[in-house]
C-alpha cells in the first residue's frame, strides 16, 4: 500500500502542473469539443510513458543525449507555434461571439492535438521518464504497484478536470473569459517553449 500511495502522490506532483496538457484539456473542456476524447487519449499517453518509465526506458535519454535535445527542440517549436496562435487570438481586437472565437474540432484533429500535446512535450516526457523511472527503481520488486499509483494519478485528475471543466463551461466559454484563457495559455506555453529552446542550445 505504501508503494502504491508513493506512486499515486509522485504521478500527481507531476501531472497537476499547469502545462501545455492540461491547458488543452480545459479548452476542449469549457468548449465541450470532445472532451471525454480528448482526456482519453491524453490518458491513454500517459499510460505508455509511465510503462516505458518503469520498464527502464528513461535510461536511453540518459544515455543518449541526442535524442533528447531532438525532442527539446521539436517540442520548443510545437510549443512556440501554438503560443503564437493563442496569443493573437487573446489580443484580437474584434469582439466575436464565443461560437466564432471557438472552432469546433474533428474527432481525428482532437485525436492528433492530444497527441501532439501529451507526446511533443519534452518537459513532460522527459519528467515522465526520468522521474518516474527513477522512482520506480527505488521500489525493485513492486514496480507494477508503483507504476498502478501513476496510473491512478492520471485516471484521477483527467477525470476530475474534464469533469469541471464541462460543468463550468458556460462561464468558461464567454467571450471574455475565453480571451483570458487563451493569454493565459499562450504566456505560458511560450515560457516553457523559449525556456526548452534555451535548454537545447
Amino acid at each position: 500500500m505504501i508503494v502504491y500511495l508513493n506512486g499515486l502522490l509522485l504521478g500527481l506532483s507531476l501531472i497537476m502542473a499547469l502545462g501545455p496538457q492540461n491547458i488543452f484539456l480545459i479548452k476542449q473542456g469549457a468548449r465541450r469539443n470532445h472532451p471525454t476524447l480528448s482526456a482519453t487519449v491524453c490518458f491513454i499517453c500517459d499510460i505508455i510513458l509511465a510503462c516505458a518509465s518503469v520498464a527502464g526506458l528513461h535510461q536511453i535519454l540518459i544515455r543518449h543525449p541526442t535524442l533528447q535535445g531532438v525532442l527539446i527542440w521539436l517540442g520548443a517549436l510545437f510549443l512556440l507555434y501554438y503560443a503564437i496562435k493563442a496569443l493573437m487570438s487573446a489580443f484580437s481586437g474584434k469582439d466575436k461571439k464565443p461560437d466564432q472565437i471557438i472552432a469546433p474540432h474533428s474527432r481525428t484533429q482532437i485525436i492528433l492535438f492530444a497527441l501532439g500535446f501529451s507526446l511533443l512535450n519534452p518537459h513532460a516526457i522527459i519528467d515522465t521518464l526520468v522521474i518516474i523511472g527513477s522512482g520506480s527503481s527505488q521500489f525493485p520488486d513492486q514496480k507494477k504497484t508503483f507504476l498502478l499509483g501513476v496510473i491512478t494519478a492520471s485516471l484521477i485528475w483527467f477525470s476530475s478536470l474534464t469533469f469541471t471543466t464541462r460543468y463550468f463551461s458556460d462561464i468558461l466559454s464567454k467571450a471574455s473569459v475565453c480571451k483570458g484563457i487563451e493569454l493565459v495559455s499562450g504566456i505560458i506555453m511560450a515560457y516553457i517553449g523559449i525556456k526548452l529552446a534555451l535548454s537545447g542550445m
